[in-house]
């Protein structure tokens, strides 16, 4: 066994979402060179910078996401829950400081996961019909609270909102560090859980075969309501980051967000059937997509063009996925 080549997919699942971050910058690069015949900007130093510290609006949700692929599931409410917490950070950020604000806001993000757990194990209702009904309510409740109006945030009544958006002098260029700080944080932090903890077995046994695993007496139930306050509270720490860049809130921010994270956690190798989940690809995932659309700006298309690019990648993602599991299948 140990002298048998092993398989393509034994290596895409580990490095494919490497290997197409590494080609994404190939194609703009020879886009520059090409057909605009200059010097490559996508592979600027400072530009990669700022499209690492960038990514973690969508990286930080998509670790969350993976848990909940990986438990045989999604969560198609995270775009909602984004929106929600926005209004909510700015509404409690002038009134009690950047520290509750904070902890409240991913308060709001964990209660819409048990939210979505309890309807998903208790009323026996569908994954994605329990997260595609609590989308449709979680966003309809932030329009009702805030009429449907933009929650401004003043910049100078409250300094302290720019602090996860906040420029520092890295190696000589202007970085939005603290984004890129919180979301090696919430990968570490994910990874050990996967990796490391019981938790993560327990997800990756559902996810593998839930039946089989309430037959073993796995506590199948909390576990995937665990893992929806995973997504919504990782849902609720990048809505503050999004926040803090427009100094607003919004119940309309997120529409179709968590297509893009979905994406993310596709093409970083978890396993759309369950049970296998990649942490670190996700994230390499997310710079990708970053990427993607760092790209589409240097090249002045517009948002369009954007949201175009990332259906034909989870388009792609979804196809790619189809076809390891069939290979799968035929191998049994």
């Amino acid at each position: 066994m140990s002298g048998r080549a092993k398989p393509f997919w034994f290596y895409w699942e580990r490095f494919g979402s490497f290997a197409i971050l590494i080609l994404t910058l190939v194609v703009f690069s020879l886009i520059d060179l090409i057909f605009l015949k200059q010097a490559p900007r996508i592979i600027l130093p400072g530009n990669l910078l700022t499209v690492l510290c960038r990514s973690a609006i969508v990286a930080i949700p998509a670790m969350g996401m993976t848990f909940a692929i990986c438990s045989g599931g999604f969560d198609l409410s995270v775009g909602s829950i984004v929106g929600l917490s926005t209004c909510v950070w700015s509404a409690a950020l002038p009134a009690y400081g950047i520290v509750a604000a904070s902890l409240l806001t991913m308060l709001t993000g964990a209660l819409c996961g048990i939210l979505n757990g309890l309807a998903i194990t208790k009323l026996k209702i569908a994954t994605f019909v329990a997260t595609l009904s609590m989308s449709y309510i979680i966003r309809s409740v932030a329009l009702v609270v805030t009429d449907g109006s933009k929650q401004m945030i003043s910049r100078t009544d409250n300094p302290e909102a720019k602090f996860f958006s906040q420029n520092y002098a890295v190696f000589g260029q202007q970085l939005q560090l603290v984004q890129f700080l919180m979301m090696a944080l919430v990968f570490t932090v994910g990874y050990l859980l996967y990796r490391y903890t019981r938790f993560g077995v327990y997800t990756r046994s559902v996810g593998s075969h839930e039946p089989s695993a309430r037959t073993s007496g796995l506590p199948v139930d909390m576990t995937l309501i665990f893992v929806f306050v995973l997504t919504g509270t990782t849902a609720s720490i990048s809505a503050m980051i999004t926040s803090s860049q427009l100094m607003q809130g919004a119940a309309t921010l997120g529409v179709g967000f968590e297509l893009e994270v979905i994406t993310a956690v596709i093409l970083g190798g978890t396993s759309l059937a369950g049970g296998k989940g990649n942490v670190w690809g996700s994230m390499i995932a997310a710079i990708m997509l970053a990427l993607t659309r760092n790209g589409l700006n240097l090249l002045r298309l517009s948002d369009e063009y954007q949201r175009l690019s990332i259906g034909i990648i989870l388009l792609l993602a979804l196809t790619i996925s189809g076809v390891q599991e069939l290979v799968k299948e035929a191998r049994k």
